[in-house]
């Protein structure tokens, strides 16, 4: 009797915890559009959005991104006025 009500309460249990992750996929989180919107600069590492950052492609897969600052003191390093 007691092994009965143990193994009700763990399937009931199991679906109690199915359904919360359900339920969290479904819904979804912010955190992987936010990882998409923004990227690391190639020289100096920090993070900017996409949209202010000049994206090369090296190969067949290999995305850079650099940001405006870094090229405006590669240029200047190299005498070009900007």
């Amino acid at each position: 009797m007691v092994v009965t009500i143990l193994a009700i309460l763990c399937i009931l249990l199991l679906g109690l915890i199915t359904a919360a992750g359900y339920r969290a996929v479904i819904r979804g989180s912010g955190g992987p559009r936010v990882a998409e919107e923004s990227e690391k600069c190639a020289i100096c590492r920090l993070p900017s959005g996409k949209t202010e950052m000049v994206e090369r492609q090296i190969g067949d897969y290999k995305l850079l991104y650099f940001c405006r600052t870094c090229i405006v003191r590669l240029a200047e390093e190299i005498g070009i006025k900007v």
